[in-house]
């Protein structure tokens, strides 16, 4: 009884550390729905789904764990010469201390992809050895609805890189969080007349710091009401000039592209399914905070069974 109570137990916490969109080394069950606070710094475990991709160990771009093998980023980030080391470091807001780090197997660039427009500006990293989920890696949600007012308290992060002459500089060692609104198409048209199909813009809150602090190929996250997931609405592609007092980023539409990501993963004999979605419906069914909580309820009945039953062997 206490081996079968004790299994059941630890595949409901492996359960926890592979859905995604959860951070639970940095959300506390105790205060479900705790919102990021502030610009700034990242927190350990606050963007566990955040990843360094590098080359002869400089940061170049920013990216987002999807599954276990795949990274999600943005195919201008190897427009030029592919450099022949790339790795992606996982599990860790400071560049200076790496918790994880993976070689690649191949990078995979849409096929329609235009460096001039920056249509299409999305790409596929394929690990060579699979990442192992913890509480500070953690796979980020893919949306599976195409509305911007869905999504509540998105984020901008990255290291804040920059540019000196052909050398790719971060501006800080640490993650870097920056809050954003996304806005109509409509509204982003009046300053950006060309924009693409697929494109989707945002601008930095109020009070807020610039998004030189972002990366390309990084992420917007966003949270779905009032749950406790996070989801990818945006891969960051391109922005205003910092030297213009920079407010508004370009980005690619998660949503519109995961047709492109389901088919490119399953060509390459690694299948990635968005979780959640059934192919002949319409609509995603996300937990709400009840049904956390009711989850985490029952695991933690599940541990004072295991315990009790110890002691009464």
């Amino acid at each position: 009884m206490l081996l079968f109570t004790l299994f059941c137990f630890n595949s409901l916490i492996r359960e926890v550390n592979a859905k995604c969109g959860l951070r639970p080394s940095y959300e506390s069950f105790l205060d479900m729905g705790k919102r990021i606070t502030g610009g700034g710094y990242a927190k350990d475990g606050e963007f566990p789904w955040h990843v360094s991709i590098q080359s002869k160990r400089r940061h170049i771009c920013g990216g987002t764990m999807i599954s276990a093998l795949w990274i999600l980023t943005a195919a201008h980030c190897f427009a030029g010469e592919m450099p022949p080391d790339l790795t992606v470091v996982v599990g860790s807001v400071d560049l200076y201390f790496p918790l994880e780090e993976h070689k690649l197997d191949r990078v995979i660039l849409h096929e329609d992809f235009d460096s001039m427009s920056m249509q299409n500006d999305v790409a596929l990293i394929l690990l060579s050895s699979p990442i192992e989920f913890s509480k500070e890696k953690i796979p980020i949600c893919l949306p599976f609805i195409d509305d911007i007012d869905t999504w509540q308290e998105c984020w901008s992060t990255g290291w804040g890189t920059t540019r000196e002459g052909e050398i790719v500089v971060p501006g800080s060692h640490v993650l870097q969080k920056v809050r954003m609104k996304l806005i109509s198409r409509e509204q982003c048209l009046k300053r950006t007349p060309v924009l693409e199909e697929n494109m989707l813009c945002a601008e930095v809150e109020r009070r807020e710091k610039s998004i030189c602090q972002v990366d390309s190929g990084g992420p917007l996250v966003c949270s779905y009401w009032n749950t406790m997931k996070w989801f990818q609405v945006g891969i960051i592609s391109w922005g205003e000039d910092c030297s213009e007092k920079a407010n508004q980023e370009i980005l690619m539409s998660v949503y519109s592209y995961r047709g492109w990501i389901e088919a490119q993963t399953a060509r390459r004999g690694k299948p990635f399914f968005i979780e959640g979605m059934d192919k002949h419906a319409k609509v995603r069914v996300v937990p709400s905070r009840a049904e956390s909580q009711s989850f985490f309820l029952v695991s933690s009945l599940l541990l004072v069974v295991s315990l009790m039953t110890f002691r009464v062997l």
